[in-house]
């Protein structure tokens, strides 16, 4: 499965995607940037990737990047509210959306090695 929906009109632009070497979720880099800025405002414990994301290192650094806890990756994209966003995004309903389809995704292949490569 290739799911590029939410990189759909960003082509040219940063992606980022999810995957288990099978599957894959490529995303608009500024979906996944605003996505864990909010969950870095919802006082989530600084691990995992909101920690890669708070010192920006992990998938900034080297890429592909192995998602050490898909589990607790799953427990904080389910976290998410949507209500922490700055009013001025537009794309909010987007990133709900994309939130539902990580932890689909996630969920689908938790038992699996899963990277997240980032150009």
């Amino acid at each position: 499965m290739l799911n590029t929906k939410f990189y759909d009109g960003f082509e040219g632009e940063s992606e980022l995607a999810l995957s288990d070497g099978e599957n894959k979720i490529i995303m608009w880099n500024g979906y996944f940037e605003t996505l864990l800025k909010a969950l870095l405002d919802n006082n989530l414990e600084k691990e995992g990737i909101i920690k890669e994301y708070f010192y920006q290192e992990g998938w900034y650094d080297d890429s592909p990047w192995v998602i050490e806890d898909v589990q607790l990756t799953i427990n904080q994209m389910k976290s998410f509210d949507v209500s922490k966003l700055d009013a001025s995004d537009g794309f909010k309903k987007e990133l709900v959306e994309l939130v539902q389809e990580i932890i689909q995704f996630l969920e689908h292949v938790k038992n699996k090695t899963v990277v997240i490569e980032y150009d």
